[in-house]
């Protein structure tokens, strides 16, 4: 009797010692399991943080020319306006500045001048540009330029504008003129004839 005893004594004790040593491997298993997933946590929250801190910096970088100064920005675009296209763009100062598609400055109502003779309106232009650098208005760079509702004033005089514009320097920006109307006039401003522009573009030289 006292042998059983004594063998059921040591299987009890036996099976006390191997639950606790399994409670500890089960407890050391539960906290590398909880580690991993504060470390899978710390590691999603850095990429968030870090991602968020991109964004701002790049719509930062992007809003820098809400804070140009007109004056030396719009001198700057007709500048690069006159040296490409010898047009003299009579730019206003009230314009907006978009971040999408792309960075662009719109402008409403403005003329073509030439020989300080106005031949053409525009209802709205768009100017692309450049986001290699934003920092100063001096460094702005036209990509594209985009002319909406065009009203061409043309006569014996300067009817070769299209002509003259063909053979310009287009070697930094394309142009591109839509839903705008040509009017050929005689020499008592009579208008002769309606040419109607769907879409017309001029690319850079090679």
């Amino acid at each position: 009797m006292s042998k059983h005893n004594f063998f059921a004594n040591f299987l009890k004790k036996t099976n006390i010692f191997i639950n606790s040593l399994l409670k500890k491997k089960l407890n050391k298993l539960n906290f590398l399991f909880e580690k991993d997933k504060f470390l899978t946590f710390l590691s999603f929250k850095r990429a968030f943080m870090f991602l968020s801190a991109l964004i701002v910096l790049a719509f930062s970088y992007l809003s820098v020319p809400n804070f140009y100064d007109n004056s030396n920005l719009i001198n700057n675009l007709k500048n690069q306006l006159y040296k490409d296209l010898n047009i003299d763009f009579n730019l206003s100062e009230k314009f907006s500045y978009n971040l999408f598609p792309k960075p662009n400055f719109t402008f409403q109502e403005i003329k073509f001048l030439h020989q300080d003779k106005n031949f053409a309106s525009i209802d709205e232009m768009k100017i692309y540009i450049s986001i290699s650098n934003l920092f100063t208005s001096n460094d702005i760079i036209i990509k594209n330029i985009n002319l909406n509702k065009v009203n061409f004033d043309l006569n014996k005089k300067n009817y070769n504008f299209f002509v003259k514009l063909l053979n310009s320097n287009f070697s930094n920006f394309n142009l591109e003129i839509k839903n705008s109307n040509i009017f050929y006039r005689n020499i008592e401003n009579e208008v002769l004839f309606i040419n109607k522009i769907d879409q017309l573009k001029f690319h850079p030289n090679s």
